[in-house]
């Protein structure tokens, strides 16, 4: 009886799992498609999974897709509806493609032979500009290699692919042979040249010995000052909703399968030569829009254009990385972040620092205070001077940091190929037209050049035979304020040269001038007030920066304010203009900052203040970075002036308002003096006086000065 009455417990999962089958093959039965339909929609869906549902509901009802037979005696799910959808992007994806292939117009050709390039050739004999594309293995410039090439005759009304490298049985011609061939015309100088993402396709050429020159548009930076807030600059994207011409993406169409796998020959015609009939459509509808605003049009065509070769000639320079310094390093500031570990712990008990969960009460319980989070920079920074524990802290966050992010990371970055590490610029970063560096871009990595933290640029060094020369614009940004409205207290202080920070703590405070220099507490409280001009910080933020309270951070500002009444009526008219008009405009009307937001009615309220700060902030920084980009030009271009005279000058990098350059070790005192005229004289504001420091280093960080330099004085290597 004992042994049937286990048996029986034994078997009573496997009789509830059949109890279970019956009672889903009779609902199964019983609930007819509409049904399922309602109760699968009545189930809480995101909007991706409800978009994808009724696509297959739509898609069953036609027949275009029917369920499996081995789930029709099954109850219909959302799991298998989810299966479905799949099937059926897979079903569209290959109908698209044939269709794409039936439909090719007849002005797309194929060159697969010496015959048809010949054609091609003397076509492009005539033409003034032409499109030009290169179809790759994947976008990393310093691994991928070209598959094929495409070229728009653009008065012929001709868009040509040239295979060079696919994965097919149909002839192609070889790659070499094809470069050869079109070198003479991506090199001619007086043949216009238009691209979308310009930069990549540069630096695939310059991989096969090829220097392009004439280029004349980029409609992804054109579309940047067009519209900075686009969604996406992706061509497709931009062709199908400014042209409406319904176009497709790459992985729309083939999903992360690389271009040269792609063997039918007559569907990388269809898609690549698309590329070079909507780019010149699109360059057209771009060009004719910039035309109602020829100070935005001459700025794009000769400011933004040319910065692509700028760029490209810095990310292709490279940074040599000291990987035996890197190492070393690394151990030591290991050692460090253990022991900051223990002294955490011994406070703080047996807690995972890095888990906010954890760190936020045992944190509060330390110091008596209650924490709203462990926010570094809102919360625990203000507080590290009142408690020895914060502080310590936030040197443990800083230093795991610098290991994990930089340190340990960067050596492992370099390219195999060159040796070297390199960087991916956007010469478009930030809305306001500012430059950034790192991001997804697979032409660079992620390395972020523009906020490499002090200790680890330690690891950049110069070349043997080098010297990185280093110039920054002394206040850029304020000189700038000082242009644009014209304030007494800030012009003059500029034209006495004196130090803005010093001039105005000296003011504030009521203290001498001579008392509020560099590394004093007046000086520094002083710069974060003006910085709190431009960029329209609240009084609550201040409060948090200086380390004071809300009503002393609230007198600051009004003190602050009351010493510029100029600056303070020029700020209210730029609330007032973009509460008006929706944007802003930068230096002489080059570039503008839409700001939808202050001018509509729709927005909450704190999107309206928002962009109201955001307005003087943008004008400022944005024509700040058109100096930088103008004298990135000027400095690129003599560069190349003096290579040609056999002096190997380089761009390196550009950080903010610092620009350096890799020159031979033997440079003379008049070329340094030659860079530094570049920096002061290429963009001017107005007649406000600029300013740039000039050091020479060996290792980027540790330099020396000028004259130090000429009197055989060296940096550390």
């Amino acid at each position: 009886m004992q042994l049937k009455l286990r048996l029986n417990n034994e078997d009573s999962p496997v009789a509830e799992k059949r109890v279970k089958q019956a009672v889903e093959r009779k609902k199964a039965v019983t609930e007819t498609m509409d049904e399922a339909w309602q109760r699968i929609f009545a189930m809480k869906n995101s909007e991706t999974d409800r978009q994808r549902l009724t696509e297959v509901k739509a898609a069953v009802a036609s027949g275009v897709i029917g369920r499996h037979p081995a789930d029709v005696g099954r109850r219909f799910s959302k799991a298998e509806a989810l299966r479905l959808w799949r099937e059926l992007q897979d079903k569209q994806r290959e109908e698209t493609l044939r269709r794409m292939v039936e439909q090719t117009p007849p002005n797309y050709w194929l060159i697969t032979d010496e015959r048809k390039l010949d054609e091609l050739l003397r076509l492009l004999d005539g033409e003034d500009e032409i499109v030009f594309d290169v179809e790759t293995t994947g976008t990393d410039v310093w691994k991928d290699r070209i598959v094929g090439h495409v070229i728009t005759a653009v008065k012929a009304d001709i868009h040509a692919y040239i295979p060079t490298r696919h994965k097919t049985d149909h002839p192609q011609l070889p790659n070499d042979y094809v470069v050869q061939r079109l070198k003479p015309y991506y090199e001619n100088e007086s043949l216009g040249k238009l691209a979308h993402n310009a930069k990549f396709d540069i630096h695939m050429l310059a991989r096969e010995g090829v220097d392009l020159r004439g280029l004349t548009w980029d409609t992804q930076e054109a579309m940047k000052i067009l519209n900075e807030n686009e969604p996406s600059f992706a061509l497709k994207r931009l062709v199908t909703k400014y042209l409406g011409i319904q176009s497709y993406t790459y992985g729309d169409l083939f999903g992360k399968t690389s271009f040269g796998d792609v063997s039918d020959l007559r569907l990388a015609l269809a898609y690549a030569a698309k590329d070079g009939d909507v780019t010149r459509k699109l360059r057209d509808f771009q060009r004719n829009h910039l035309r109602r605003f020829p100070e935005m049009l001459a700025y794009y065509e000769s400011v933004e254009v040319p910065l692509i070769k700028t760029i490209v000639h810095m990310e292709s320079t490279g940074y040599d990385i000291d990987t035996e310094y890197a190492a070393r390093y690394g151990n030591r500031l290991k050692v460090e972040i253990d022991q900051l570990h223990k002294q955490l712990t011994d406070v703080l008990g047996d807690i995972n620092i890095d888990s906010p969960l954890q760190l936020k009460p045992a944190l509060s319980r330390a110091i008596g205070e209650r924490l709203e989070s462990t926010d570094a920079k809102k919360v625990l920074k203000p507080l590290a001077h009142k408690y020895p524990i914060v502080q310590t802290l936030l040197d443990y966050k800083a230093k795991v940091k610098l290991y994990s992010t930089y340190i340990n990371v960067l050596p492992d970055l370099i390219d195999e190929r060159t040796g070297k590490l390199h960087a991916n610029f956007n010469g478009n970063g930030a809305k306001t037209g500012r430059m950034s560096s790192g991001g997804d871009g697979g032409d660079g990595g992620s390395v972020n050049l523009q906020n490499q933290p002090k200790d680890a640029r330690k690891l950049f060094v110069a070349p043997p035979g080098y010297v990185i020369i280093g110039a920054d614009w002394s206040q850029q940004e304020y000189r700038c304020l000082a242009y644009l409205t014209g304030e007494p207290l800030l012009v003059n202080a500029y034209r006495e040269g004196k130090d803005v920070y010093s001039f105005m703590a000296s003011r504030i405070f009521g203290v001498p001038y001579e008392e509020c220099g560099d590394g004093t507490d007046y000086r520094k409280k002083a710069k974060v007030g003006l910085l709190a001009t431009v960029y329209g910080t609240s009084k609550y933020t201040l409060a948090l920066q200086l380390g004071v309270s809300v009503d002393e951070a609230d007198k600051f500002l009004k003190d602050l304010f009351a010493s510029m009444p100029v600056v303070v009526k020029w700020i209210e008219g730029n609330k007032r203009f973009v509460r008006k008009n929706g944007y802003v405009w930068m230096d002489k009307k080059q570039r503008k900052r839409r700001l939808p937001d202050a001018k509509n009615p729709q927005a909450e309220r704190w999107q309206r203040s928002r962009a109201e700060r955001q307005a003087t902030n943008a004008i400022v920084q944005g024509s700040a970075a058109i100096q930088t980009k103008v004298s990135m030009n000027a400095i690129y271009r003599w560069c190349m002036e003096k290579q040609a005279q056999g002096r190997d000058f380089k761009m390196w990098c550009v950080v903010h308002d610092e620009s350096l350059i890799l020159a031979p070790d033997d440079v003379t005192r008049e070329e340094v003096q030659e860079y530094e005229r570049l920096m002061l004289e290429s963009y001017k504001f107005g007649d406000i006086p600029l300013k740039t420091d000039v050091e020479m280093m060996y290792r980027w960080g540790q330099s020396v000065t000028v004259d130090e330099w000429f009197r055989g004085i060296r940096p550390e290597k």
